[in-house]
This record gives C-alpha cells, sequence and structure tokens, in this order.
C-alpha cells in the first residue's frame, strides 16, 4: 500500500494501520466493507480512520450497530452515537435490535455465547443483503494480549494461545490489531470523535477486565514493558505453526483412523502409542474434534486420560469424558463414542403431530426464503464444484449439495416426528430424536429444530449434519450452497 497521504497527526496509529492492511493483505481496491461499530473508543477509530482512507484505498464503508438489548438506555444511546456518526460520514447504516435472551434461551447457551451468536449472525445477514465482502472489526493488540494471559491462566494449548486472527475466512479483518490501547486513546482524544463507554468493561468481576485493570499493568510496570507486544508476537508464531502442523497431522490421522460411524469413531491403539506424544494428543484431539464438532471442555488432563488407556497393551479400559463422550480400550481398538446422557427413563420430548407445513423453496436459484414464525432464513446459491471451500472450513451456517441428487422442490419445515436420515458419514439411517441425544442437543432447542428436505426426505438437518445421499463428490457436476441465518436481530 503507497503511503498514506493522511495528515502526520494521526501517527503513530495510522502507521499501525497501514501496517496491519498491508502485512495481512486485508484489502483491495474494490472491497465493500461493513465496519462493526458499537460505538466505543476502538470501534469508533476503527471507522474514522478506515473513512478517511476510503478514497485512497478505493474501498467502499457500511457501518453495522447492533444493539442486544441488554442494557436498557444505555443500549439505546449507544446506538444513537453511531447513528449520528454514520449520517455526519454519509455513510450507509445498519441497525437491528437483537433478541438475545430469546436465543440463549431457544438454544440453551450462555448469554456470552448466546450474544456472540447472533451479533455474527446480523454481520453476516447484513453483508449478504448489501453486498459487502469485508467485515472489519476493532480488536487492537491490547485485546490480544488480554485474551492470551485469559486463556493462558485457563491452561490453553498452541490452539488457544493462537490468539485473535488478523484475518478469518478472507471475510472477517482487523486493522487495529497492531495498534496499543494508547494509540486509539490518544487518537479519539485529540481528533474530538465522540464515542461512548461500556460501563460494564471496568466490572472486577470479569476475568478480563481484571487482566486489563490489574495484571497487564502489573506486568508492564514490574516485568516487561513490552509485554503486550511480546504476547501479540507469541499469539502470531503460534497461529502460524498450528496452520503447518495441522497439515502434518492429516496423514497420519487418516492411516489411525479405522472406522467411522455416526456416533463412534474407532482409531488403532497401535499407531497412536507408536506415534510421539505430541502427536498423538494430536490424532485424539482431531477425533474428538470430528465426532463432536467441538473440543469445548476438553482439557489437557482428558487428552492425557485417553492416552494412559493405551499403557498396557491389550487390556480392555474404558473412561468417561465431558459432553457424554465415551472412549474405551479394546485390543488394538480406541473407540471414542458419544451416548445418550439420560439413562434415568426420563420421558424424552418427543415432536407434536401432525407435521408441520413447510415453505417451499422457489426455484430457479438463487433464491431466498425468510421463515419468521421459526426465525431463520435461507440462502441458496449454485457453485462449481471445484470452487467449493474445503470441507473443514465450512461451518454449521453452511452446506453444500449434489443439485442433481435433489429431487425438487425443496422445502423448509421444523423437524416432526419420526423423521429420519443418514447423517453424512453415517452407515445407515436414524431418527432424528437419536441424532439429537447422540450429539447432547438440548430438548428445547430439538422442538425448534428447522430441517431442509426434498421430495425424497431430509436434504439438510440445518446447523447440523446433510444427508449422505446428497453429498458433493467427485462425480458431481452442479452444487447447491446454502447459507442459514438466524432472524432474532430484529
Amino acid at each position: 500500500m503507497p503511503p498514506s497521504s493522511i495528515r502526520s497527526n494521526l501517527d503513530p496509529l495510522l502507521p499501525a494501520v497501514q501496517q496491519a492492511l498491508t502485512t495481512h493483505r486485508m484489502l483491495t481496491p474494490g472491497d465493500r466493507v461493513l465496519v462493526g461499530v458499537s460505538g466505543g473508543p476502538d470501534s469508533m477509530a476503527l471507522l474514522h480512520l478506515l473513512h478517511r482512507l476510503a478514497a485512497e484505498l478505493q474501498i467502499e464503508l457500511g457501518v453495522a450497530h447492533l444493539n442486544h438489548c441488554l442494557r436498557g438506555p444505555w443500549a439505546e444511546r449507544d446506538a444513537a452515537a453511531v447513528a449520528c456518526t454514520a449520517a455526519a460520514m454519509q455513510r450507509p447504516l445498519h441497525v437491528r435490535r437483537a433478541r438475545v435472551m430469546n436465543v440463549q434461551q431457544r438454544l440453551g447457551l450462555s448469554l456470552e455465547e448466546a450474544s456472540h451468536r447472533v451479533r455474527y449472525a446480523f454481520f453476516r445477514k447484513t453483508m449478504a443483503d448489501a453486498g459487502y465482502n469485508k467485515l472489519a472489526l476493532g480488536h487492537h493488540q491490547d485485546d490480544n494480549a488480554e485474551q492470551m494471559l485469559m486463556v493462558l491462566l485457563r491452561g490453553a494449548g498452541p490452539r488457544g494461545l493462537s490468539g485473535i486472527a488478523p484475518v478469518r475466512d478472507n471475510r472477517i479483518i482487523r486493522p487495529l490489531i497492531h495498534a496499543r490501547r494508547s494509540q486509539i486513546e490518544a487518537f479519539i482524544a485529540k481528533e474530538g470523535i465522540a464515542c461512548v463507554q461500556d460501563e460494564s468493561n471496568h466490572d472486577l468481576r470479569f476475568m478480563r477486565n481484571r487482566i486489563r485493570h490489574h495484571l497487564l499493568p502489573l506486568l508492564a510496570a514490574d516485568y516487561n514493558p513490552r509485554i503486550g507486544e511480546h504476547l501479540n508476537r507469541l499469539a502470531d508464531i503460534l497461529r502460524t505453526e498450528e496452520t503447518w502442523i495441522d497439515g502434518l497431522v492429516t496423514d497420519p490421522y487418516r492411516k489411525a483412523r479405522l472406522h467411522r460411524h455416526a456416533t463412534c469413531i474407532t482409531l488403532s491403539a497401535g499407531r497412536i502409542s507408536q506415534a510421539h506424544p505430541a502427536l498423538a494428543r494430536r490424532l485424539i484431539r482431531k477425533a474428538l474434534q470430528e465426532l463432536c464438532g467441538s473440543l469445548r471442555r476438553i482439557t489437557f488432563c482428558h487428552l492425557q486420560s485417553v492416552l494412559n488407556l493405551l499403557a498396557n497393551d491389550g487390556a480392555e479400559k474404558a473412561l468417561h469424558l465431558p459432553n457424554g463422550i465415551r472412549v474405551r480400550r479394546s485390543g488394538d481398538h480406541l473407540t471414542i463414542c458419544l451416548f445418550e446422557p439420560d439413562r434415568r427413563g426420563r420421558a424424552e420430548a418427543t415432536f407434536q403431530k401432525p407435521a408441520p407445513a413447510g415453505r417451499e423453496i422457489p426455484t430457479p436459484f438463487p433464491a431466498a426464503v425468510e421463515i419468521a414464525a421459526m426465525g431463520v432464513e435461507l440462502r441458496f446459491s449454485l457453485c462449481r464444484p471445484r470452487h467449493l471451500p474445503p470441507w473443514g472450513d465450512v461451518g454449521p451456517d453452511r452446506a453444500y449439495v449434489d443439485l442433481d441428487r435433489l429431487n425438487l422442490p425443496l422445502t423448509v419445515r421444523p423437524a416432526a416426528a419420526g423423521d429420519r436420515f443418514t447423517p453424512l458419514g453415517a452407515a445407515g439411517s436414524q431418527k432424528l430424536k437419536k441424532f439429537f441425544i447422540d450429539h447432547r442437543i438440548s430438548r428445547q432447542a430439538r422442538a425448534n429444530a428447522p430441517v431442509l428436505t426434498d421430495q425424497h426426505g431430509i436434504v439438510w438437518l440445518i446447523g447440523q449434519r446433510i444427508d449422505e445421499r446428497v453429498k458433493v463428490t467427485a462425480a458431481t457436476t452442479r452444487a447447491l450452497g446454502v447459507e442459514f441465518f438466524l432472524l432474532d436481530t430484529r
């Protein structure tokens, strides 16, 4: 990127932003960038900088603000401040109100998890609606240092210590990631930029705030004044090395995995026990990730307990891990399974009959369908198979299926009693109820689970798994992409 024509009194913040933009190749001419703005100093500084750089960078900007409706009149104040700034800049403004408490209760999530899901659903939906291809967020160097210390104190490994990525999925960018909070505050004060303060940022009941206001200043004053910079460098090193190591694990994992079923993965105990301990742990982690979709609540001690099963050759042993995971060693087989968590005979919630009516998807594609009663929106687009992202990069909000294996029309409806499908990778069909139980999906979430169907049955249990019969293969010539949005952002 050429030297900026912005006046020099923006230094030293401007060079830090330019370094991030250049080093991580965040923007290219013609990008349409949605800036997530809460109204606080970080996001307001980011918006003002990008606004001033927009002509030079040849980008278009829009402003997005989500009111989580959790802070009463303070949240309304924040929304008004963002709206005023966007109007003064003559930038498009996208504002929504979020029923975060509804999502938390409906999906059985923590308030933090629900807020995160709704916020990013709002960003994704706004980007899709208005044609933005980049999302700029205001995380900076001190945020990353705080994140590093927080996960370190919780006992994270290299993946957790990879910190906040400057660029994610080539869509989410963080231009302030090399800037310090002091630089941002100095810029805000010097430029007279109006911003709001979230009073919860000073609540010392939260671990992040104690790290921000107590631990980091102590480390900087008494141990290393460049602690924030060094923590960020460590995160960058670990992030790049994790990406490289992940590629090295793929082939050993393929050789170690003997069988894969809907709720079980069997590994070769011999291959794992003969591997270097670092590789052995990664093989177990990869199996757990593949089976469960995440490593939530899985710690180093859990991984070590699994490896301890291999200590006595041939001895049959078993152990229980969090999230309903059972691990059993029998001969050369190390089997990891998800089990039904409730063994006390309590009746499971069932879906009401008759099967609810659905919404038919209009053709031809592309198409979009919003179902307010279910709180979802689906968008359909045609894709060329060779342009599809790697399977591991496809999150739960997207699915790709073989268009020629579908028996149109498609329909979206709630799950119904007796529904069956063959989850991708499974050997045979199973009831949705069993899938929900095996994957520890709460009763409340099951009652609201949407499914995408064709005339042959379920195509996608939305947000979970597609059916084996519609998967994309080497023979696929036309693929259909489906993206899922939560609508609890109004």
